[in-house]
């Protein structure tokens, strides 16, 4: 027996046949989902380590609200380290009536140190060119700065006791690819252009920065020898700073698209087990007829096997590119979510691809095939078979496992993994188990049902085995497919749900309180209702429980001593907007008891609990406040949010200013104007660029998304299929029998309705409960989005799962009443 021509020969004739195209579309869908979304992930990591250096402006960095000591510059040199100083801040440009909120940035002859600036002379940025820092008196500016102040290459604008000319038009820094969310185009100027305009002043909020760059040797040692000298409310900034801006925004869509490719793996695999268990089946008597003909064992296994390996070739190639093509679909939908200059597509996720569909194929199909090696030649005369080898199931179990570890490797997400797996675990066995229950039950209860009704379910208690299985996969695929098509959008509606039309999209900062009835009533005047002016304090933390307080958590480059620490914080009579409490209670708006209220990322922060103490140096006097409540603030929300809250009928006579966010219709921000140019001091934050931008990255998520969502959808429809299709040879037998008794059309047709039925239905319930469970676990856990289950869809996607089992279930009879019961009876 030639196996190869064999195996080439069988392939070539039954490829149409139904399971074999079935464990082809499986494989293609598994390696695409695969292939796209591990290349993206891939390119994108090797992009944000590569440009590490470039994106925070050198290899080491300090930073602080105040200018860094001179000794740290003198430090590095002495090290033969390059370093630049810089210092960035927000403040409101003029150019006659026109106005404009930038973020000045000061930088001096050394910036920058890594990486390359480029400029233009043309608003498009068409000739841009690599330059330096720019000359004293010049400056160089984003064009939508260019744009609000109706300026150009060369016209001078006010900065603040002085003028500035526009020399060129800002087209990159290397120092701001992280910015994702910026809160006002840049300016960048000479740092002594600063100096001279006396624009950092007591109350500035202004970030000081001293970058060094170097041999990596050099850097690390002067890294130890800054970590002792940081005062309080300084921190390095290294490389593991780099774009994180990029790393959290990229982080929420490579969850939504690791969900996706993760489920049409898994998806894949549960086709790849039914389509091949059926091929096996159908193989039975082949196999048995060869067995007579003196064909070797071995000889079998090895042609049918080599049939799946020779399907597997073409299946994994034609993924490979569907997945690099939805690859690059996925970059541009991303669009500037992701790095600008990605790496070329690498081996190491292709190759993860494709041993995906190895997988799929050796792990999921192979077992079935172990069962033809127990077939006797005796088959041919009788219905013997040989039940499945317990090394079956540990090649499954082995094989999803390895399918499983492919995906986390290929996705980066093993929390995310964990959670859907154990969630559709968890439905498997309970999916198995009340299946097994029922038709235990049914079994009892078969003689008191008639007609139809005892024929069907009949027909699944004769086969209990096929029964449980087709259960478990029509659960799992059917809940898989409500996770994508119903909780999937849910979590982005969610996620778009957060920015309403209403959000705050201006702040003042820097208020001073004899200005408050001013500043209220001209933002009354053009018709803010509510400015909602808050105290704004900043103290010092001193002590918790009576200890120096020491962090739980602590961030890269953070310096050891926590003692002492700038901390800023409110106070309030009634309990804060856009706040939950989850711990504790709030204080009655007649209280004067010292209590705080602590958010609870900062209260898991320090390790801070209810009654612990909590003591703050307000100016000159230390107050010690007791922890009576825990919050937890939605920062997604844009209104102005704190750590700490104090009770304000203890608080006395701290010093403060005054902050607000507040609406304002678009295209009305020229009228703050005149708060700008009275009141000097008070700081104007237009964040509309910032709501804008994030709707954006939400739209380009919901895209790429949804592209990465039809392979999955696409693996879902392939379950449900072959599940349905699990028990046709089973059903065209048991139908020619009853026909060859007597049994009419419509009795036939009930029977194999109240048999798909009973499986559409309860499948549906376990699916759709298990998907409202998983999908609200999923998006609190990892997507930290309140979803609550959306029934009304979620119950009419399981009324759909019936009417497909249905339709299924008479398509099939269809086709079984036409074929003859006696050709039916021949082939078994």
């Amino acid at each position: 027996m030639n196996v190869f021509r064999h195996a080439a020969r069988s392939l070539r004739r039954e490829f149409l046949a139904g399971d074999l195209l079935t464990v082809f579309a499986a494989l293609v869908l598994g390696v695409a989902a695969m292939t796209a979304v591990g290349t993206l992930v891939d390119r994108v990591t090797s992009a944000l380590s590569s440009s590490a250096a470039e994106v925070i402006g050198g290899d080491l960095g300090v930073r602080g609200r105040q200018d860094l000591p001179a000794q740290f510059a003198a430090e590095a040199q002495r090290r033969g380290l390059r370093s630049a100083r810089m210092v960035a801040f927000p403040s409101v440009l003029f150019h006659g009536e026109a106005s404009q909120m930038a973020t000045i940035k000061g930088v001096d002859a050394a910036y920058p140190l890594r990486g390359e600036l480029r400029v233009a002379s043309d608003a498009g940025g068409l000739d841009a060119q690599r330059a330096g820092a720019p000359a004293p008196g010049e400056a160089y500016a984003d064009p939508r700065v260019l744009d609000a102040l109706g300026v150009g290459i060369g016209d001078e604008i006010e900065f603040g006791s002085s003028q500035l000319r526009i020399a060129r038009v800002l087209v990159a820094e290397p120092d701001a690819s992280g910015e994702l969310l910026q809160m006002a185009p840049p300016l960048l100027v000479n740092r002594a252009d600063i100096d001279t305009a006396g624009l950092l002043g007591p109350g500035s909020r202004a970030s000081y920065r001293l970058m060094f760059a170097g041999d990596l040797a050099d850097i690390a040692a002067l890294r130890e020898w800054l970590q002792p000298r940081l005062d309080p409310g300084q921190r390095l900034v290294g490389l593991e700073d780099a774009q994180q801006g990029l790393r959290n925004s990229f982080d929420r869509a490579g969850r939504f698209l690791a969900l996706s490719a993760l489920l049409a793996v898994l998806l894949a695999g549960v086709a790849t087990a039914l389509a091949a268990n059926r091929f096996a089946l159908r193989r039975i008597d082949t196999v048995a007829i060869l067995r007579c003909l003196g064909a070797r064992q071995r000889d079998i296994l090895a042609a049918l096997a080599l049939q799946l390996l020779l399907l597997a070739i073409p299946a994994c190639v034609l993924g490979i590119g569907i997945g690099m093509l939805a690859q690059v679909a996925l970059v541009e939908a991303l669009g500037s979510l992701i790095p600008a200059r990605l790496p070329l597509p690498q081996a190491a996720p292709v190759l993860s691809g494709a041993g995906i569909g190895l997988l799929l194929l050796l792990g999921f199909g192979l077992p079935p095939l172990l069962r033809l090696r127990g077939v006797p030649p005796m088959r041919v005369l009788n219905r013997s078979f040989a039940a499945l080898p317990p090394t079956s199931a540990l090649a499954y179990l082995a094989a999803l496992a390895a399918t499983v570890a492919l995906a986390v490797n290929a996705t980066g997400d093993m929390q995310l993994a964990m959670w859907v797996l154990g969630g559709l675990a968890v439905l498997a066995l309970l999916a198995a188990a009340v299946g097994a229950a029922l038709l235990w039950l049914l079994r009892r209860l078969q003689d008191r049902l008639h007609g139809p009704w005892k024929l069907g379910l009949a027909a699944l208690t004769r086969r209990r085995s096929l029964a449980v299985v087709q259960l478990v996969g029509l659960s799992l695929s059917l809940c898989a497919l409500l996770l994508l098509a119903v909780i999937g959008p849910g979590l982005l509606g969610e996620w778009r749900d957060r920015l309403p039309p209403d959000t705050p999209n201006h702040f003042l900062l820097n208020v001073q309180r004899d200005q408050a009835g001013a500043v209220e009533a001209t933002l009354r005047g053009i018709g803010v209702a509510d400015p909602d002016l808050q105290p704004f304090g900043t103290g010092r933390l001193v002590a918790i429980n009576g200890q120096p307080p020491q962090r739980a958590q602590r961030d890269a480059g953070d310096p050891d001593d926590d003692a002492n620490r700038p901390i800023n914080f409110s106070w309030r009579h009634t309990f804060p907007q856009a706040n939950t409490l989850t711990a504790g209670r709030f204080w009655t708006a007649d209280s004067a008891t010292a209590e705080a209220s602590v958010e609870e990322g900062w209260a898991q922060r320090y390790d801070v609990d209810l009654g612990d103490t909590v003591t703050l140096l307000l100016g000159e006097q230390e107050r010690s406040f007791t922890v009576t409540s825990l919050r937890k603030a939605d920062w997604d929300s844009f209104r102005v949010n704190f750590f700490l809250l104090l009770n304000a009928g203890a608080v006395d006579d701290a010093p403060y200013s005054l902050i607000s966010s507040f609406h304002l219709p678009s295209g009305r921000t020229a009228q703050l104007a005149p708060v700008a140019r009275e009141f000097p001091n008070v700081s104007v934050l237009e964040i509309d660029a910032i709501l804008q931008r994030v709707r954006e990255v939400i739209e380009q998520v919901a895209q790429a998304v949804q592209l990465v969502m039809g392979f999955s959808l696409a693996a879902g429809v392939l379950v449900l299929l072959a599940a349905l299709q699990a028990t046709a040879g089973e059903r065209r037998y048991d139908s020619a029998v009853l026909r060859t008794l007597g049994a009419r059309h419509g009795q036939l047709r009930g029977a194999v309705l109240v048999e798909f039925g009973a499986l559409g239905l309860l499948a549906a319930i376990l699916a759709v409960g298990a998907a409202a469970i998983i999908g609200t676990l999923v998006s609190r856990q990892l997507f930290e989005l309140a979803l609550s289950p959306p029934w009304p869809s979620l119950l009419a996607g399981g009324a759909g799962g019936v009417l497909l089992s249905l339709l299924a279930g008479w398509s099939g009879t269809r086709r079984i009443l036409r074929t003859p019961p006696a050709l039916a009876l021949r082939e078994g």
